[in-house]
């Protein structure tokens, strides 16, 4: 409901930042607010962690059933905008530098009630709800990207997902050096271990980082290591590097990185190292709604 002398809300513009798990928190937030309030959403994930340029978020993904904005084009000059920080800046993204001003003049929170204004912006810098149930998001929610949905598919069928633990590796910027590795190593195992689920034929595995890649394999040659372009290494996320320190696309990195977590997605259960790992949690919050996102 509407206070007294609120204008009628109609867009909301997603701002892309962090990682894919960060992202999909923020996205899934909006989504129930767009749904909420009947407004047009947009998704802007044109900076350079996911962009170097060619990419977008609708370059692998769709929304369906909802009110959706083609182009921010599309909203007029004189619509207001909240929070005032991104009046007149509708086309720019969040970036390193920009990262700390919109924390502090144009983080919103976790959104619910409605705002004075045409245009909400919601940047992924701030907080966002967790949602343990996702049917809402999984009736909008749409991969397009045919070399993601083939190689999952493909996965899914080989390897049997829907029976299997799916182990996620987490390394680079998580993990400081390869002693902090090992000794993370032995306490996942003993976590696995007291889970029950320790046998080659129920596990497959997927990691960023080729140390720990190296450690599972000494111990666990039988269990099968998924990732193909994702084991990069060094101490920063694969996802911050710069276009110049990759060898392959940021395209080719992100339909890798993707093709992963909806492997993940796939899995029975989820399991990582890094227990704060949005990637792995969103992974795992959204198992069972693989198929829904693979429709056409």
């Amino acid at each position: 409901m509407f206070f007294c002398g609120e204008k009628q809300m109609k867009y909301i513009v997603v701002k892309g930042w962090q990682g894919f798990g960060d992202r999909l928190e923020s996205l899934k937030m909006a989504v129930w607010y767009a749904l909420e309030y009947k407004l047009q959403i947009y998704v802007d994930w044109t900076d350079t962690i996911w962009s170097h340029g060619n990419e977008s978020f609708y370059t692998y993904f769709s929304l369906v059933n909802m009110p959706v904005l083609k182009s921010l084009d599309d909203i007029p000059a004189e619509a207001t905008v909240h929070p005032a920080y991104w009046k007149g800046r509708l086309h720019e993204v969040v970036t390193s530098e920009t990262e700390k001003e919109i924390k502090d003049k144009a983080d919103i929170g976790i959104i619910y009630e409605p705002f004075d204004a045409d245009v909400i912006v919601l940047a992924n810098v701030g907080l966002r709800k967790q949602y343990r149930d996702s049917t809402f998001f999984a009736n909008v929610f749409r991969v397009v990207d045919t070399r993601i949905k083939e190689k999952v598919i493909h996965r899914q069928i080989k390897y049997g997902l829907s029976k299997k633990w799916g182990i996620h590796l987490r390394g680079t910027d998580r993990t400081p050096n390869l002693k902090f590795k090992q000794f993370r190593m032995k306490q996942f195992v003993t976590r696995l271990f007291m889970f029950g689920v320790l046998n080659g034929a129920s596990m497959v595995v997927l990691s960023d980082d080729p140390e720990y890649i190296q450690i599972w394999n000494s111990r666990f040659s039988d269990i099968p290591v998924l990732t193909e372009l994702g084991t990069l290494g060094g101490a920063q996320g694969v996802h911050t590097l710069n276009k110049d320190k990759l060898p392959v696309s940021k395209d080719a990195m992100n339909v890798d990185m993707l093709t992963d977590f909806f492997t993940l997605a796939s899995c029975g259960m989820v399991f990582s190292t890094c227990q704060d790992s949005r990637f792995a949690r969103e992974a795992g919050l959204l198992r069972g709604s693989v198929s829904r996102f693979f429709e056409t």
